[in-house]
């Protein structure tokens, strides 16, 4: 009689035990689930911000509310020191998405890094006309032309623009204010075949006559060098052949202080 008491009472323990946990499960399922803690923004980060271990806050979530990009505790390391693409207002779960890179300035509309009263035009290159792949957006070029006079006997090299701000190399684009260029230049000299520069209207109308009648190159200026200079005379066989004006050539440059190579910055 005592045995069968004690299995009994342990029957209606397990009874007990089975529903409290039924009904622990549908409390659960009700709420949404376990909680979850995922990472959210302790403070509003800006757009092209690099996250900190500062900017960042824990909460706990029922795990059915947790969205799929939602980064978790424990994942922190992966993100620290990495620019977020969009603003990340206080409080809101930092997602894998906030730190794609094709929400760089890849992916942007190029017709967003043109100013106002300017307009995009892409000019081919080849290999050496682009600087061996090396020049890159926010750089500035001056742009030159090689054209035949007359019967095409009497050639020339003329400038036609100076201090031309580019806009694209290839598919790479600039990036606005604060942000990076993506991809990194640290992946070394790129291939590609054209470039867009920033021009007015008229400068416009100047490129693409001049692209209809000789080859186009560029050159690439220094950061410092904004000015333009006035009355640069063109460049033809003379300059070549003619010994006095290669003389003077070599006078010239002899005389200028060419510095060392500068250290990248």
């Amino acid at each position: 009689m005592k045995k069968k008491l004690v299995v009994a009472v342990g029957l209606a323990l397990i009874a007990m035990l089975s529903l409290w946990l039924y009904s622990r499960s549908l409390q659960d399922e009700v709420a949404g689930g376990q909680k979850v803690t995922i990472l959210v923004a302790a403070e509003d980060i800006a757009a092209g911000a690099r996250l900190t271990k500062a900017s960042l806050a824990v909460r706990e979530v029922p795990e059915a509310y947790v969205h799929q990009a939602s980064i978790r505790k424990g994942e922190e390391n992966q993100i620290i020191g990495r620019p977020v693409s969009e603003k990340v207002s206080q409080g809101q779960p930092l997602l894998w998405s906030d730190f794609e890179l094709q929400k760089s300035a890849s992916s942007r509309r190029l017709s967003g890094a043109v100013q106002k009263g300017q307009r995009a035009l892409t000019i081919p290159v080849d290999m050496s006309g682009s600087l061996a792949g090396m020049l890159r957006p926010g750089d500035h070029v001056d742009v030159l032309g090689t054209f035949a006079r007359g019967q095409g006997t009497d050639w020339a090299t003329v400038t036609l623009l100076q201090n031309v701000l580019v806009l694209a190399t290839g598919d790479l684009r600039g990036a606005g204010e604060g942000e990076e260029v993506v991809p990194s230049t640290n992946q070394g000299p790129r291939t590609f075949s054209n470039i867009t520069v920033s021009v007015d209207l008229e400068e416009a109308e100047l490129m693409v006559f001049s692209m209809q009648r000789g080859p186009i190159n560029i050159v690439l200026r220094s950061q410092e060098d904004i000015e333009t200079v006035d009355n640069v005379p063109d460049k033809n066989f003379g300059d070549i052949f003619e010994t006095q004006k290669r003389a003077a050539f070599a006078r010239r440059h002899a005389a200028k202080k060419i510095e060392a190579l500068k250290p990248q910055q």
